[in-house]
């Protein structure tokens, strides 16, 4: 099996060295003139973040389908409509692995993203999401239905840190692929970035568990983690 991932962030440079060809691509914004979300035909990333995204489960994964779901334009930021949106149109095409590098604070924000990952998990799709810390109340990372995920400050690059009693519970590498004559200090890190290795260790895991049930791909991902202490 070779899984299908959805990646929800800047869209992908199918061009960088680091991805390749993807699936396919679409965008989504809001009309300034209605306020109304509307859908789009631009996936190019004019950003760098989903294409570093990308880059880390490409890696890992090389020949992993990746489709760009653009709702990131000139900067990290944008509306829970569209968030919204993005994420329904992932479940209803059902992705094996939806990847967000983002979520929101606002509890009364969040009941429709729980129904979306709800039906996801129903139809054994995989949602994996960013939060700030084991601990960090962002929707959805913190569901029992999503596998959130934090950059933990003492994973190397294939390390996982599990956090058995936390909402966010895997901990893992920070930084994307190095790119040549600049520091790693200086590319992109945080977060995401996490979540983006999480997602590449869970693909992994369906190309090795093909046909098995999500249930066990989580039990791997926890069972491949350095356990963290308690308390």
């Amino acid at each position: 099996m070779t899984p299908d991932i959805a990646i929800i962030d800047s869209g992908i440079n199918p061009g960088h060295p680091h991805v390749g060809p993807i699936t396919g691509g679409h965008g989504y914004e809001t009309d300034p003139e209605t306020g109304q979300v509307r859908q789009t035909d631009d996936f190019m990333d004019n950003i760098g973040h989903g294409t570093a995204i990308a880059g880390i489960i490409k890696e890992k994964v090389p020949d992993a389908g990746l489709y760009a779901v653009k709702i990131f334009a000139r900067d990290l930021g944008t509306s829970v409509p569209v968030l919204t949106q993005a994420l329904a149109w992932c479940v209803r095409r059902k992705f094996d692995i939806i990847h967000l590098s983002l979520g929101v604070e606002n509890k009364d924000s969040a009941g429709p993203l729980r129904q979306l990952c709800d039906t996801a998990r129903e139809n054994g799709i995989l949602i994996i999401a960013s939060a700030r810390g084991p601990e960090h109340r962002i929707y959805p990372a913190c569901f029992s239905n999503v596998i959130g995920a934090y950059r933990h400050p003492d994973c190397a690059w294939d390390d996982l840190v599990f956090h058995a009693e936390s909402p966010v519970a895997f901990g893992a590498h920070g930084f994307p692929r190095p790119i040549p004559g600049l520091p790693q200090e200086k590319n992109f890190q945080g977060h995401s970035f996490a979540a983006a290795h999480v997602t590449a260790h869970a693909a992994a895991l369906m190309k090795q568990y093909p046909d098995h049930p999500l249930e066990t791909i989580i039990r791997q991902l926890q069972n491949n983690s350095h356990s963290a202490p308690a308390g």
